[in-house]
């Protein structure tokens, strides 16, 4: 079973709940990331996505507290996989940040599930390659062992 402490983001990019829209935004830019944690002592309080800074842009002293999201789900390292996946489909939330022993340890985002659900294909594919590769051998085996041909 995966779990998200295996697939979470470790350095998560943030900003405290007092800075502006433009040093978010910078933030943004220079990390190239399209979105950032807002925390406030350390805790996460909400999500600031480049569609929050468009709607933001005409209030230009904006902070981001005005304009941030609070729909988010905080989770724990020991989370499933099929839990954050559900939420992802079902309640359109794409940004999981993960606290442990009461502070922020990582974040999950939309991106790290597509990653974990391709990688987690990958194997799936090599492992039926693999086990088809040993019928395969097994079958021939036994072709060639009990064939009238070779005896």
């Amino acid at each position: 079973m995966i779990r998200v402490k295996s697939i979470m983001t470790r350095n998560v990019i943030s900003v405290p709940l007092s800075s502006s829209l433009k040093e978010a935004a910078n933030l943004m830019l220079s990390k190239s990331v399209s979105c950032l944690l807002i925390v406030d002592e350390n805790k996460p309080v909400g999500v600031l996505s480049e569609s929050n800074i468009i709607k933001g842009a005409v209030a230009k002293k904006a902070k981001v507290k005005d304009i941030m999201s609070r729909n988010f789900i905080v989770i724990s390292p020991k989370t499933k996989f099929s839990e954050i996946s559900k939420a992802l489909r079902e309640r359109k939330i794409k940004i999981f940040p993960v606290i442990e022993n009461g502070s922020l340890a990582g974040l999950v985002a939309e991106t790290d599930i597509i990653q974990a659900t391709r990688d987690f294909t990958r194997f799936h594919q090599i492992f039926q390659e693999i086990i088809l590769s040993v019928f395969g051998l097994a079958t021939a085996f036994f072709l060639f062992y009990f064939s009238p041909i070779f005896r």
